[in-house]
């Protein structure tokens, strides 16, 4: 990607404000063109360098533009309509951060990344790496 990635974000809660809040004021090759939301309260809104726009005009927003990476931080209930959206906007891969599993065509790569499922695997390995003689401490 030599001119760089170029992103998209769906559902400005706190988990997608998070996310936004990442990628500002980094010097890197990846950007967030825009965002979007059902909330009319965040429409039109700038948040963290990015514009928020609502959700119904996603495919007017990226029609003619090149989005690399489309990433989905919206409800469960909400994941695979925002799925096919950007499918059918073009967008060929996705960053899923919504608990649920995502239909999507074989041309399409979807990366889940489940954090309430890395919590309850470090909460089990904590367990049962942990089940010996407590760490040494700084010493």
């Amino acid at each position: 990607m030599d001119k760089g990635i170029r992103m998209v974000l769906v559902g400005v809660g706190n988990l997608g404000r998070a996310v936004l809040g990442y990628f500002v004021g980094k010097q890197s090759h990846i950007t967030v063109e825009a965002a979007f939301d059902a909330d009319p309260e965040k429409h039109g809104r700038v948040l963290h360098g990015c514009h928020c726009h609502p959700i119904s005009e996603l495919l007017q927003v990226l029609a003619g533009k090149t989005i690399h990476v489309g990433l989905i931080t919206v409800p469960a209930p909400e994941a695979q309509k925002t799925a096919d959206l950007l499918i059918q906007a073009g967008v060929r891969s996705l960053v899923n951060f919504a608990p649920a599993r995502l239909r999507v065509p074989p041309t399409v790569f979807v990366e889940d990344l489940d954090v309430t499922l890395g919590i309850e695997k470090a909460a089990y390995f904590a367990k049962t790496l942990g089940a010996g003689d407590p760490p040494a401490g700084p010493r």
